[in-house]
């Protein structure tokens, strides 16, 4: 899967780190987890042509690194802040129910047992964790019932998603990474029948949340607050401090996360080459005009290219 983060002059970081565990050369062998002051460490490096211009996408503010000076040669960088990030910060949290009473008003946390109790009441309701052992056919039970759910979710919203067009290839990449505790699947049951899903990969005490799906029949219980709970409850077992939602700012991210990032943009260019200052020049204009228009809710709240997409295809 590595050739959809990385090219000759563009890798997307925080796909490269969390999905494929990779860095570029350009960085050091270590990275640090800033906010828990943790290594990140056992990366693959990506190596990059230090005699030419390249393009990071989306490092997460939160991740230190350090330059590889002498694989970064002659090359000089400069940043661009894009998107938000949201994340859920764990650390010294000793159980779920108090991290509930420090970030859920006491409406929120009323409505969520209230939820809670109608749910297991009505249904019969089972949860697991897959992570370092799956069977094989429980495996491909699950992936199929997680495209139906993500594609009706997709399908009541109008909007086109990334994943589903690549899921066959997705699905055989999981499946080794789920073994090597490299990722897992959360799944919420009723009876035998999957209602919530979701696909995280784990980095040393970070687990980052990839792709999430309910099923849409079972709306009105808030599926995705009670596999919150659940994924909080298993981080502070396993002593993961950080639950990362990525990018993209919505209502859910808002109410859980306790702490907000930026991702930036890093251009690698040669200061004496007249063609990369006038790509740095292009570059930066286009990455600052399309960042002013998310924050003025131009693109995402009055034009969505994903809902255009969704309606050519």
């Amino acid at each position: 899967m590595l050739e959809k983060y990385f090219s000759k002059k563009l890798t997307n970081f925080v796909f490269c780190l969390f999905i494929e565990r990779s860095k570029p050369s350009f960085f050091d062998d270590t990275l640090y987890n800033s906010i828990t002051s943790t290594p990140i460490t056992g990366t693959k490096s990506l190596d990059l042509d230090s005699s030419s211009r390249h393009l990071v996408l989306n490092i997460p503010s939160y991740i230190q690194l350090t330059e590889h000076k002498e694989n970064l040669g002659n090359l000089r960088c400069i940043d661009v802040p894009q998107y938000k990030g949201f994340l859920v910060n764990l650390k010294g949290q000793d159980s779920a129910a108090n991290f509930l009473q420090d970030q859920l008003s006491k409406r929120n946390q009323k409505n969520l047992r209230s939820k809670q109790k109608k749910l297991e009441s009505s249904c019969k309701i089972t949860s697991s964790v897959y992570f370092g052992d799956i069977e094989k056919d429980t495996y491909s039970l699950i992936f199929k019932t997680f495209y139906s759910l993500l594609k009706d979710r997709f399908d009541q919203k109008k909007t086109h998603n990334r994943y589903l067009a690549d899921w066959d290839n997705l699905q055989a990449y999981v499946y080794h990474k789920i073994l090597k505790k490299e990722a897992s699947l959360f799944v919420l049951h009723d009876n035998e029948k999957p209602i919530g899903i979701t696909l995280n990969f784990h980095i040393g005490d970070i687990v980052f949340s990839h792709i999430q799906a309910y099923d849409v029949d079972y709306a009105i219980y808030n599926i995705g607050d009670i596999c919150m709970v659940n994924h909080i409850t298993w981080c502070i077992q396993h002593n993961v401090s950080i639950f990362d939602l990525s990018m993209g700012e919505t209502y859910y991210k808002l109410k859980w996360s306790n702490y907000q990032y930026h991702f930036y943009n890093r251009l690698y260019y040669n200061n004496n080459a007249i063609v990369d200052m006038a790509w740095v020049k292009i570059t930066l204009l286009k990455f600052r005009l399309l960042q002013y228009l998310r924050d003025k809710q131009i693109l995402g709240k009055y034009f969505s290219l994903d809902k255009l997409l969704y309606k050519l295809n």
